[in-house]
């Protein structure tokens, strides 16, 4: 008797997979195309597997790309998204209906480029990194993803990009934003030929293209050049007046690359903003301080040795002012600010 229900079990469970095929394997679209070495993990595994051109995708898959690895995956609503290299992303959520579709791609970090087809309906499709959302209709747009910062390259129509809260900034076709945790999205700024956001933008473009060749060293210093870059706009903000945001840009800097010269250049500029132009001194103190505690093998040491002691003796803190004056002497004894530590010097003496 219990044979016959089972036998009669797997037969009706075998018959309802050949009429309603697409209720037991409702891909949602498929792995197209990779290059390198690519992973992908369906939803509920509990380890990763090596991808497969042309094997299925679904709501909660994830996938991800090692160094050299690059995939694209095309949906059945005609939304293309290409992973660059070292990236990992979940298809969170998915709906394609026929006068309505809806998703939320998760990049956990790395590169992505979504290319949303063309829809009659309405559309509702986000890409979401730890720190930001991406919000598009029907578009082409580049994200990057590196720890809490992010850079959004705008490719065609307008994506419209936000924090983790507040008010979205539109990102016009040819236009850069970027963000940080705890900070809104920049005004998006018109990226220029010739410039260094213009070659960013072209390595990424690179870089999420399954079939274009890369120079994956060149591609590696991808977070160092677009650091640099907010560096020198930081100072052109701080220039501009625009104390806040240049605050904002500096902060992204450091948050991109892991560079001691340049996580130490962003945290002076920071402080120098902070102290001279907000007044804020014991937050253009703590600045200083991460660079004498962080990165004192960096050029920027001498300067935040300085800038700390004037702060500390502005603040009443003689010894610790003197500390810091007495450590820029015996390590930069020809250092450009001697002259002026040692008026200091005679000065907390006599009082």
């Amino acid at each position: 008797m219990e044979n016959k229900r089972l036998r009669a079990y797997l037969v009706g469970a075998a018959f309802s997979a050949l009429i309603f095929p697409s209720v037991v394997f409702a891909d949602i679209g498929s792995i197209a195309n990779l290059s390198g070495t690519v992973y992908s993990k369906p939803s509920g595994a509990g380890k990763w597997g090596v991808a497969v051109k042309g094997s299925g995708v679904n709501t909660g898959d994830r996938v991800k790309t090692a160094g050299d690895g690059r995939v694209l995956l095309k949906l059945d609503d005609g939304t293309n998204l290409t992973l660059g290299n070292d990236s990992e992303l979940e298809i969170t959520e998915y709906l394609f209906k026929k006068n309505k579709r809806s998703a939320v791609f998760s990049l956990s970090s790395g590169k992505v480029r979504t290319a949303v087809g063309k829809f009659n309906g309405s559309t509702d499709i986000k890409v979401k990194t730890p720190t930001s959302v991406s919000g598009v209709k029907g578009t082409d747009f580049i994200v990057m993803n590196s720890g809490p910062a992010n850079v959004i390259f705008g490719e065609e129509s307008t994506v419209q990009v936000s924090g983790e809260s507040g008010k979205p900034v539109d990102l016009k076709p040819n236009t850069v934003t970027e963000n940080t945790a705890g900070t809104l999205p920049i005004k998006p700024e018109k990226v220029e030929p010739g410039t260094p956001l213009a070659e960013a933008r072209a390595q990424l473009e690179t870089i999420t293209n399954v079939d274009a060749p890369v120079d994956w060293v060149k591609a590696g210093k991808l977070p160092f050049m677009l650091a640099r870059w907010n560096i020198n706009y930081g100072h052109y903000l701080t220039e501009s007046k625009n104390f806040t945001s240049a605050l904002d840009v500096l902060q992204i800097a450091i948050d991109l690359t892991d560079a001691p010269e340049l996580r130490a250049k962003a945290h002076i500029e920071r402080g120098t903003v902070l102290a001279k132009n907000l007044n804020e001194s014991v937050k253009a103190l703590a600045e200083y301080m991460t660079v004498i505690d962080k990165y004192s093998a960096t050029p920027s040491l001498p300067n935040a040795l300085y800038s700390a002691g004037v702060i500390n003796k502005e603040l009443g803190k003689k010894d610790e002012a003197k500390r810091l004056f007495e450590r820029y002497l015996t390590e930069f004894p020809k250092g450009s600010h001697r002259g002026t530590i040692e008026i200091f010097m005679k000065d907390m003496d006599k009082n």
